[in-house]
């Protein structure tokens, strides 16, 4: 008998030793204690004998919450490849914080052992082998007993789910950084529920994992500095951005900003340091903006070359070209010229230190209002113009920008001075036209035209021997002759017969009193009654010539023969505004001797001339234009004259043998 009772005894004890364990590891709700569902006793995938992990159940539309691990794979790589296993802040068998009073507890673990992993990001996951073990953030005492746990803002990092790991990091580091989502609400804050944006279902990655998301607001934070991107009163809401369908209306998608923003350093640069993709070879090849627009001139012109974006083509359609953008539309080609252009071969300072940012990019007012405040995302001022010029906050993105540096300092011409003030002189059928282009806001209110610096100049091509656009008015029939330049330009090259035929391109309003019809009158010769001597229907046949002038019979004088460009007298700025933007000193054919009329300014220079009185009563040499015509002309062409050439309508353009 006392066998069985022996073999009972022993029984009973081996019972024993196994129910201890299962009674001292009883699975908390909603775990069961079923070990089998997760733990395989041969051949597990992960250790700890897990053979079913937790992705199993917790999955989209799965039997449990859909989660993701907090890694680099979902928010920051900055700080390396690591990535926090499920168990790391969860003890699945125990609802551990439940001991100290929470209700809220979800498995959180109150005696935290977290060991973060360095992984291999191209493993297939979504758990990985430890390559090494970075860090092991320790804590016995994590307090989660409602949503305000997260970080509690007691200085005491060790209580705090979040900023037991998070004191470490540049965001939530301790005490000096609570404040670093200041702007964002009082989730952000310490007390606030970090989960209203920072979701277990994207891994923790702000907003829900969107760009937009994030960057609706401003990132101000550990010294850093992000400008507003999307969103209500946004960049790329403004008047002119990257990414449109041509209103003001936001269209941009996170894969846009992903073609220009590299995030392999995503949040770890310094402000204002931003890692650009490379245009033509893409993600992994690198451009660094480094606080100064040239270092970018490369990226910019990435895009704006002849074949767009090589590494982009948001469309995947060869024949028409690489847009890099979901709006599909292609880049100008900027790229071409750029390299010989007076801007992109410039001394200036602010040409030389930034380039495409001298002129282009959106200010941020609230900040210093300097170059470092531009971007490229969306500016108040069409085509990506900035506010902000060598400087100088300007007014407006025409005249104003240009003048922001044409103002004889640094280094270039004094274009601003030759159309300062309102002059019209006098005159009896044109009382008011200006006397230059109508490019101020003054002029344009005084005569009804409009007409902006680049109606006629290209800021991207414009050089000393190519300063204008190549056909400013490509619908009425007139080309160009193929390879003509404004320095060696004909009558019929364009330039200036492309308003003065009143057939005006689309860009210019012209004045409330009709133009003369120049094209009529010089090229066509009306008719052949009234035809311009000085062009080719009728080319100086009975004319007398000054000796050393340069000029013979049968020559067919250019336009800037006799007038400036338009911005007005080059030589005496507004103190002698001549008429008509003729020139007060002309020059022989070659361009290189001033001539000297019969009639001199007193105590001025004997070259200049004045034409301010057109009027048919005024017989004053000086001024009605007998002194300017002599320049070429001998006197007896009007000598015995009483009136000048230019008044009472004797002789212009179209009104007689000009």
């Amino acid at each position: 008998m006392s066998k069985p009772r022996l073999w009972f005894l022993t029984l009973g004890i081996v019972f024993g030793v196994f129910a201890l364990p299962l009674i001292a590891m009883a699975i908390d709700a909603p775990h069961t204690n079923d070990c089998y569902a997760c733990h395989k006793s041969h051949g597990p995938s992960y250790p700890t004998l897990l053979g079913n992990l937790c992705e199993s159940c917790h999955f989209d539309g799965g039997p449990a919450t859909d989660v993701v691990t907090h890694s680099s794979r979902t928010t920051d790589d900055g700080y390396g490849n690591w990535d926090l296993d499920c168990w790391a802040c969860h003890d699945v068998h125990k609802q551990q914080q439940e001991y100290w009073g929470s209700i809220y507890g979800k498995y959180i673990k109150r005696n935290l052992r977290a060991p973060i992993k360095e992984i291999d990001p191209l493993d297939p996951g979504p758990y990985y082998e430890p390559l090494s073990i970075i860090r092991t953030m320790n804590s016995d005492i994590v307090e989660f007993k409602g949503s305000s746990e997260f970080i509690d803002g007691d200085g005491e990092a060790d209580d705090d789910i979040c900023q037991v790991c998070h004191e470490s990091t540049q965001y939530y580091n301790k005490l000096t950084a609570l404040n670093s989502h200041a702007d964002y609400g009082t989730d952000t804050q310490p007390g606030g529920v970090c989960t209203s944006c920072h979701t277990h279902i994207a891994g923790f990655q702000p907003a829900g994992g969107g760009c937009l998301d994030c960057h609706a607001q401003a990132q101000p934070s550990s010294g850093q500095y992000r400008r507003q991107v999307a969103g209500t009163g946004g960049d790329f809401e403004r008047t002119s951005h990257h990414v449109t369908d041509g209103t003001t209306t936001e269209i941009v998608t996170a894969e846009d900003c992903e073609v220009c923003h590299d995030q392999g350093n995503h949040q770890s640069n310094s402000d204002p340091q931003v890692l650009l993709n490379d245009p033509d070879l893409g993600p992994g090849y690198s451009i660094t903006y480094d606080n100064t627009g040239a270092s970018i001139e490369g990226f910019c012109l990435g895009c704006h070359d002849a074949d767009g974006s090589l590494a982009y083509d948001a469309d995947s359609n060869p024949v028409n070209g690489y847009q890099p953008f979901s709006d599909g539309r292609d880049p100008p080609d900027i790229e071409s010229d750029w390299s010989t252009s007076s801007h992109g071969t410039s001394t200036v300072t602010e040409l030389t230190t930034d380039k495409c940012l001298a002129c282009h990019g959106g200010l941020d007012s609230t900040l210093t209002e300097s170059v470092t405040d531009h971007n490229v995302h969306g500016a108040s001022f069409p085509s990506l113009l900035s506010e902000l010029v060598a400087n100088e906050l300007v007014a407006n993105s025409e005249e104003a920008l240009c003048f922001a540096c044409h103002d004889g300092s640094p280094a270039a011409t004094d274009i601003e001075a030759m159309f300062a003030g309102t002059e019209t002189g006098t005159s009896a059928s044109d009382a008011n036209l200006n006397t230059h282009h109508d490019v101020s806001d003054a002029d344009q209110t005084y005569s009804g035209a409009v007409i902006e610096c680049t109606d006629c100049h290209d800021p991207h091509a414009a050089n000393a021997s190519a300063q204008v656009v190549a056909d400013p008015d490509p619908g009425d029939g007139v080309v160009p002759t193929p390879g003509t330049t404004w320095a060696d330009s004909t009558f019929i090259s364009e330039f200036c017969i492309d308003c003065h035929d009143n057939s005006f391109p689309a860009s210019i309003t012209p004045p409330t009193n009709p133009l003369t019809d120049i094209y009529d009158r010089w090229v066509l010769g009306g008719g052949g009654d009234k035809a311009d001597q000085h062009g080719p229907e009728d080319a100086s046949r009975n004319v007398l010539l000054r000796a050393g002038s340069g000029y013979s019979r049968y020559d067919i004088l250019q336009c800037t023969d006799c007038h400036n460009a338009g911005h007005g007298d080059e030589v005496g700025g507004n103190t002698y505004p001549n008429l008509y933007n003729l020139k007060a000193i002309v020059y022989s054919k070659d361009g290189l001797t001033p001539l000297t009329p019969d009639w001199s300014i007193p105590s001025e220079d004997p070259n200049l001339v004045r034409i301010t009185d057109t009027s048919a009563n005024n017989t004053d040499q000086l001024t009605n234009g007998r002194a300017f015509c002599s320049t070429c002309h001998p006197a007896p062409m009007g000598g015995n004259k009483d009136k000048g050439c230019l008044s009472g309508g004797c002789h212009s353009h179209g009104a007689s043998s000009f």
